[in-house]
């Protein structure tokens, strides 16, 4: 009984401060904020976690870990072709924020942003679940390559997706305007499968 509490606290500090980040900023988030919106004391935050730091690199990672099963189970895996399986995995998506409801935020890129320079433990951090995303989409990209005569850079391909993905998150953030967060997203999509056989 007492193991489940724990874990329950644990996950409710992970989930609470991931949407504050997502919401305020990392540097906007501060440890009072954390527990009061969690209903958590400060002694168990501690009791958890040793520093903000070591709580945002959790949330980072769990991030990471929920982004790559909810992949796992989309309708884009059943799709026929390699092909139709990078295009669905775009347009997945796109179609998350096409959602009104959906924060428009990357609690992965709003960190690395504000903590890069003062946190190699966030950067690095950062820098696992941007490599582990890129490798995801890579792979889907190198089934639809296989076999093409054509030397096509599906790195860069997968790069060029996170790019414009935490670009346009920031561009929202700064304008507002989700119509334009689309249109960039759709741009991608139309040029990285003009790269595809």
């Amino acid at each position: 009984m007492a193991q489940e509490r724990a874990e329950a606290t644990r996950a409710k500090l992970i989930e609470t401060t991931t949407d504050l980040i997502r919401r305020r900023g990392y540097n906007a988030t501060a440890v009072d904020d954390i527990c009061k919106s969690a209903g958590i004391t400060k002694g168990a935050f501690f009791h958890h976690f040793k520093t903000k730091e070591a709580l945002v690199e959790a949330c980072l990672m769990e991030w990471d870990r929920r982004l790559a099963a909810m992949e796992v189970g989309a309708g884009f895996q059943k799709l026929g072709s390699p092909r139709k399986r990078v295009e669905g995995f775009m347009a997945f998506f796109e179609e998350i924020f096409r959602n009104p409801q959906i924060v428009k935020s990357c609690p992965i890129g709003t960190t690395v942003q504000e903590a890069s320079e003062t946190s190699p433990t966030l950067r690095n951090a950062a820098k696992v679940c941007f490599t582990n995303a890129g490798a995801r989409f890579q792979a889907l990209l190198d089934e639809a390559t296989a076999g093409s005569r054509k030397k096509i850079d599906t790195a860069s391909l997968a790069a060029l997706w996170m790019a414009t993905l935490q670009g346009s998150l920031l561009l929202y953030k700064a304008t507002g305007d989700d119509r334009a967060f689309l249109k960039n997203l759709e741009h991608a999509q139309t040029y990285i499968l003009s790269q595809l056989p």
